[in-house]
């Protein structure tokens, strides 16, 4: 089969991919999208659809490795690790906990802050220049707490971010009821942060793909990469199960898998795939109409339409595809705690999907390595959804040459080198 010739790849056809084929396009590029699969079908499709700016810490912070030792072998806790030899995890176990330091946190959190408000300003932008219908809505997060001592510590927490300018309201039971009647009696705390916003995020990424699509990109799906040519230091050819391509410029964006990708051409990226649930469902009379945190149980809520989504956090199990029950009886037990009239749900649609992870929990965004035409635009953990965007203008301006919207040098793809 002829190798077919393009200007720019983009692999990936998640909310990562489908940003960066409409900030290249939007900027006259000839665009090539490859996606295994279908467009958002791994993890941009079933997460919480969150657009968080509110409590901008990485999860790689203080305290984290020692309540980590305590979730790490519990496969229902919020951070299971599935116990395996793996020199690969090993590895980035290693500079995870390297990483969980004061100085760490407070360098990363002005970046995350720096990320999240570009990500809301590209969203005002998105909607005044576009036509676009995702369901998004601002209307803040509301945090609930069963016990005074989570309470508590959500306070200090919150006290903390005061010094980085988030605003936050701490309520009693009153307070939490004026926001959210629907909310069961023994829920007697809560936190409200108003730097947050929530979309359907399979619309968005399908949105995205048809905004990049009208302005020139092609899109590709059902082609799975399975190797590079090399030459000159540059990747010459992507090859794929649909034949091969060239291009001037290939932009990474493929989420969990992009280390899989270029293991063979000895780059090394750590980024492991962190496997998150959730559960949708027709959304009820009784639902909330704002997003939740059901704080004990880390159990994120989401009204979305006319759905309702419980969302867990994080298992670090490899590429494993197999479904914890145990973990989805979770998200279903919290459900019936904290919201009323929610043992009649329908619809109930499982699914999980992974992560991007890397271990200072911030995203590989630009050039790097032994190739002067791969650029990376991945590592994003749980926060794809929010920095989308801004990850997307971001590489535009790499490949145009133009001055980058922000400091980009944290992101850096060579961080991980001397570690």
């Amino acid at each position: 089969m002829r190798t077919q010739h393009k200007d720019i790849i983009v692999i990936g056809g998640g909310i990562i991919g489908t940003s960066v084929a409409y900030y290249l396009a939007l900027e006259g590029y000839s665009v090539t999208l490859i996606e295994k699969d279908e467009i958002s079908a791994g993890s941009s499709a079933g997460n919480a659809g969150l657009i968080a700016n509110g409590f901008a810490i990485p999860m790689a912070a203080p305290g984290v490795p020692r309540q980590g030792l305590k979730w790490m072998l519990d496969s229902t806790s919020p951070f299971y690790i599935k116990p395996r030899l793996d020199l690969r995890l090993i590895g980035w176990l290693w500079r995870f906990l390297r990483s969980c330091t004061e100085k760490q946190m407070r360098r990363a959190i002005p970046v995350l802050f720096s990320l999240g408000d570009a990500s809301f300003e590209l969203f005002d932008e998105l909607h005044a220049n576009e036509e676009v219908d995702f369901g998004y809505e601002q209307k803040g997060r509301l945090f609930l707490f069963a016990t005074e001592d989570s309470f508590e510590k959500m306070a200090q927490e919150a006290d903390f971010m005061r010094g980085y300018g988030v605003k936050t309201s701490l309520l009693d039971a009153e307070g939490v009821r004026q926001f959210e009647s629907n909310v069961k009696s023994f829920v007697k705390h809560g936190l409200f942060c108003s730097a947050y916003a929530h979309l359907d995020p399979e619309r968005f990424t399908h949105e995205m793909a048809r905004l990049a699509a009208e302005k020139g990109a092609e899109i590709i799906t059902g082609a799975k990469v399975t190797g590079f040519s090399t030459k000159n230091g540059k990747l010459s050819e992507v090859e794929t199960t649909r034949g091969s391509f060239s291009a001037k410029t290939v932009i990474l964006a493929a989420g969990a898998w992009s280390a899989l990708l270029v293991r063979d051409i000895k780059v090394k990226l750590p980024i492991q795939p962190a496997k998150g649930y959730s559960l949708t469902y027709k959304r009820p009379p009784s639902s909330p109409n704002m997003p939740l945190m059901l704080s004990e149980l880390k159990i994120a809520v989401t009204p979305m339409g006319d759905k309702l989504r419980f969302t867990s956090t994080l298992e670090l199990a490899g590429f494993d595809l197999s479904i914890n029950q145990r973990r989805l009886d979770t998200i279903r037990q919290s459900a019936l705690e904290y919201l009323p009239e929610m043992s009649a749900l329908e619809g109930e649609v499982e699914w999980s999907g992974f992560r991007p992870l890397t271990p200072d929990d911030l995203p590989i965004i630009g050039v790097g390595g032994k190739f002067s035409n791969l650029v990376y635009a991945t590592g994003h953990g749980m926060m794809g959804m929010t920095y989308a965007l801004i990850t997307g203008k971001l590489v535009s301006e790499i490949v145009t040459g133009k001055k980058s919207s922000l400091d980009i040098a944290p992101f850096d793809p060579e961080r991980f080198s001397s570690t």
